[in-house]
């Protein structure tokens, strides 16, 4: 049988194609890829995007089981992947390698993956591209009841591969008892492991212990860091961010609940009203105008708000292009996004932008539920 020339075959899937879409759009009218959210075959893709405060700034003693209403209603969401605001291997691994036009960026956000992506390769004799390619090959082949042996390398692949959130899960997973160093895990790694694991850090308290909880394999790290801006407008910077407008915005009382978010974490309700009180649609308008509004609605030297908020953009666009990538690979799933909460409002917009993506409203999912 003769095979048809590929520029034929082109033209008939687009001819196929354009006809449905002749039928219900106006040809004029602008390109929408919202037009095509009803007409995806099955159900559309679930995210949710859970604005945080960074834990790390939560005061001396303070106790993470807290946390345990909102990981309650978290896991009643039943996600299937979880994504987290943190440099990929892949990301960590560029921006290393240009550190000369990201200075301090690679260590300052990735210093610690890629100590630890060390100390693997002492076992693995792998590097993060190496390691990264394995871990997709062994979670193609994962199976349903693995080894305390093959979680442990799982654990150490995700490390060398500069993934040390999904190294936890995998680490979380293990019975105490198989917590231990062996052929793929040296006890350096072992103890570097259980280290990490005390920080204060929602990806850790709770992203990784939501997916142990769920029967998760991994976290998926969706951070971008590479909108670092021109050192050329630091000063220009600091002289707007000295202006008036910041401290009356820092002193404004509904900014500053926001704001001081991680102080306000003491008790099971009161850290279930102060992440009710973030993901609102109020907050996040506030927190939008408060922030990035009052970069572009004043002058400033040399454009530097303007071009501000175009970075800050960039970082949005860019890790939403992480998470629908997370997103893909679950079509009609349920995807958990865990992010700063100034984030939310952004990504909140973006997402709803995508061809099959229904966003979730989160204020709803942390409501009370009735006793």
């Amino acid at each position: 049988m003769s095979k048809a020339p590929i520029s034929t075959l082109i033209l008939l899937i687009a001819g196929l194609a354009a006809a449905p879409l002749a039928a219900s759009q106006d040809p004029a009218a602008p390109f929408d890829p919202r037009a095509f959210q009803q007409a995806h075959v099955g159900e559309p893709t679930q995210i949710m995007v859970l604005g945080t405060p960074h834990l790390s700034g939560t005061p001396d003693g303070w106790d993470p089981s807290v946390l345990e209403p909102l990981l309650d209603r978290l896991a009643g969401f039943e996600p299937d992947a979880i994504a987290i605001e943190a440099l990929t291997g892949v990301g960590i691994h560029s921006m290393w390698a240009y550190r000369e036009s990201y200075p301090d960026v690679a260590r300052t956000y990735g210093g610690r993956a890629m100590i630890l992506a060390g100390i693997s390769r002492t076992t693995l004799a792998m590097d993060m591209p190496q390691a990264d390619a394995e871990v997709r090959r062994t979670l193609a082949a994962w199976p349903d009841a693995p080894t305390p042996a093959q979680r442990r390398r799982l654990a150490a692949l995700f490390v060398a591969a500069g993934d040390p959130n999904s190294a936890l899960v995998q680490w979380w997973r293990l019975a105490q008892a198989d917590r231990i160093a062996d052929a793929s895990i040296s006890s350096l790694l072992a103890r570097e492991l259980d280290t990490y694991a005390a920080r204060r850090n929602e990806n850790h308290l709770i992203a990784v212990r939501l997916a142990v909880r769920l029967g998760l394999e991994r976290v998926n790290p969706t951070d971008d860091q590479s909108d670092e801006q021109d050192p050329a407008i630091n000063k220009p910077m600091e002289a707007f961010m000295a202006e008036p407008w910041l401290a009356e915005l820092l002193a404004d009382p509904r900014f500053k609940e926001l704001a001081e978010a991680s102080s306000h974490l003491g008790t099971p309700a009161e850290a279930l009203a102060t992440y009710r009180l973030l993901n609102s649609p109020a907050s996040g308008q506030l927190d939008a105008d408060g922030q990035w509004l009052n970069m572009l609605n004043r002058p400033s030297p040399d454009q530097v708000g303007r071009r501000r908020v175009a970075l800050w953009e960039v970082r949005n666009l860019r890790m939403i292009a992480n998470i629908r990538e997370v997103a893909a690979r679950h079509p009609g799933g349920r995807v958990l996004v865990i992010v700063g909460s100034a984030h939310k409002p952004w990504f909140d917009a973006y997402l709803r932008m995508m061809t099959d993506v229904q966003v979730v409203d989160t204020a709803e999912v942390l409501a009370k539920r009735e006793e």
